[in-house]
């Protein structure tokens, strides 16, 4: 049987799939902080990009009402990673100003639930993966510091660093 992560990386499209990134970027935010993966393996989603009207003529999401506001939100990365065995699914939202990520980051946990479900129909698996919810507000990104302890308050944390260590988010 494949590994958690090749299993994921087979039901999503490759065009949304990175396995190699340095950094978190939020184009439209004018935001972006190092990404430190170490010798982690993971697969990163990110559907901040320009879509070819080819492949997909109608959007991202041609199935949801694009007039409806906030129907179409997504957090701007969705990372996948085995850790000790255990696959986590870290949900990430940058923003330089204070408006509320929560409706962003609760649409990709919907998102990525699909993606898990999916994965133990096709393959007969039982992958119940931990999910984590990170906010990056510009306010918050500090300059070089000492690395700060990862606190989740229901699965949710604020990112006060100056650079994002994939490990630091696992434990």
């Amino acid at each position: 049987m494949k590994n958690k992560l090749e299993l994921i990386s087979n039901v999503l499209d490759d065009f949304f799939k990175e396995d190699n990134i340095t950094k978190l970027v939020e184009i439209q935010e004018d935001m972006s902080v190092d990404f430190i993966s170490g010798n982690l393996r993971f697969l990163s989603f990110s559907f901040d990009k320009i879509l070819p009207k080819t492949d997909f003529p109608k959007g991202l999401f041609p199935f949801f009402n694009r007039g409806t506001p906030k129907v179409c939100s997504f957090c701007d990365y969705v990372i996948f990673t085995e850790y000790k065995g255990k696959l986590f699914v870290l949900l990430i939202e940058l923003k330089k100003g204070k408006e509320n990520v929560t409706k962003q980051l609760s649409a990709a946990q919907c998102f990525s639930e699909y993606v898990i479900a999916t994965i133990n129909r096709v393959y007969g698996t039982n992958v119940k993966p931990e999910i984590r919810q990170i906010s990056i507000r510009a306010r918050h990104i500090k300059p070089r510091q000492m690395q700060k302890d990862v606190k989740y308050e229901d699965n949710f944390h604020t990112f006060c660093d100056s650079k994002f260590w994939l490990k630091k988010y696992l434990i």
